[in-house]
């Protein structure tokens, strides 16, 4: 089979593109890689270059969130070649409100949080029929990764942290009236409630007293929802950061903007590096006997990071989703803290250091479920199958 892929201004996105290309290589099939940075003007990567791979039938264009329909133009051409489009939604879809409306006609859509399937169905069932679940992906390591009592750190949060205030200010002036006081209404109640997602909360604060709002009305808000949803990511981040700076434990951290983190002043408060490659964070996770986690508010499905920690031999100790709990059992493949009560999540971190013979384990279950079904070899079998089925 013949795949056109591509590369974007997101390094992660790149790399996960990377390992696809790795994986339909190695069993044989063709792949073309263009890369939307300057389509016009990468050797080998640009448009040009792919209109004459196209000149041999291609059986689909596979890219992340919007990067295979980034313009009509992209449209025009899948549907005048008729080469289905396959896009890959790591991102709430609510975000890309033209992107779930101007869309190829042979198009399938995987979604990696049951309700980002359940939102697409729900207020776009017109434009995208064909949308369907599908996980993150781990990748095994290739060279050889410290054992449990050679790594250099006990606790690591690898990910970006921006002040919550920033999204505050940018709903303050972006947005007005009925919309601005829900959106407020709606990050007061995350909150207060962090087990619901934006549209959960969205659809629980329209349907209260003095709202009673439509679906129109609902989609209206949600899809002004990328601050609010921001905002409630690293509200969460700054506190469970906090509680286990406030315990005294020694916590490392990867990524851009620890330094403007109220305790970035800690004396336990270590930054390893500010700019990273996702590749080579993934060789620091390994360094790391736990790795802490904070999902990026999907409430019914995966992150890559868990399969990745626990490919790596180490522990993850993440806040739970229900996709995540009906795969992972906590205590014995996984460890879950709970964002309701982060006065526990020190505890947690030192019952599972002070007992290193339970928590390898832990990890050894853990990666044995990640090995059997969430690695980029399974993912990419589904694509596959996905492709012949809807080709």
């Amino acid at each position: 089979m013949r795949f056109i892929l591509f590369y974007s201004g997101i390094e992660s996105f790149n790399y996960y593109t990377d390992q696809l290309v790795k994986e339909l290589t190695t069993l044989g099939h063709e792949t073309f890689l263009l890369d939307l940075r300057d389509a016009n003007g990468v050797v080998n990567h640009s448009l040009t270059d792919m209109l004459k791979f196209m000149e041999t039938p291609v059986d689909a264009a596979i890219g992340y969130d919007q990067m295979p329909v980034t313009g009509p133009a992209f449209v025009d051409l899948w549907n005048e070649r008729q080469i289905p489009v396959i896009s890959i939604f790591v991102d709430p879809p609510f975000r890309f409100n033209a992107f779930n409306i101007n869309i190829p006609k042979n198009y399938l859509r995987f979604c990696c949080d049951m309700e980002h399937v359940t939102f697409c169905k729900r207020f776009y069932s017109a434009t995208i029929p064909n949308v369907y679940f599908l996980p993150h992906a781990g990748s095994v390591p290739t060279c050889k990764i410290p054992s449990y009592n050679e790594k250099k750190y006990d606790l690591l949060f690898s990910g970006t942290y921006y002040v919550p205030k920033g999204y505050i200010d940018t709903i303050n002036e972006k947005y007005s009236g009925n919309i601005k006081n829900t959106l407020f209404d709606v990050i007061d109640f995350m909150k207060k409630n962090p087990s619901f997602s934006f549209p959960g909360a969205v659809d629980r604060i329209l349907s209260s007293d003095g709202y009673n709002a439509d679906d129109e009305t609902r989609l209206s808000v949600m899809e002004c929802g990328e601050e609010a949803d921001w905002f409630i990511r690293m509200y969460y981040r700054e506190r469970v950061i906090s509680s286990i700076l406030e315990s005294g434990r020694d916590l490392w951290l990867l990524g851009r903007g620890w330094q403007n983190h109220p305790k970035s002043g800690s004396k336990n408060f270590h930054i390893i590096s500010d700019r990273i490659d996702f590749a080579d964070s993934l060789a620091i996770m390994a360094e790391s006997k736990i790795n802490l986690n904070v999902l990026p508010w999907f409430k019914d499905g995966t992150h890559e990071r868990i399969f990745n920690i626990l490919l790596r031999d180490s522990l993850p100790l993440s806040d739970s989703s229900i996709y995540l709990k009906d795969i992972f059992k906590d205590k014995s493949s996984i460890l879950f803290y709970d964002l309701n009560d982060l006065s526990a999540l020190p505890l947690i971190v030192d019952e599972a250091l002070s007992n290193p013979e339970k928590t390898q384990e832990i990890i050894v279950k853990g990666k044995e479920i990640v090995l059997e079904s969430f690695t980029w070899k399974s993912i990419v079998k589904q694509l596959i199958d996905a492709a012949v089925a809807f080709g």
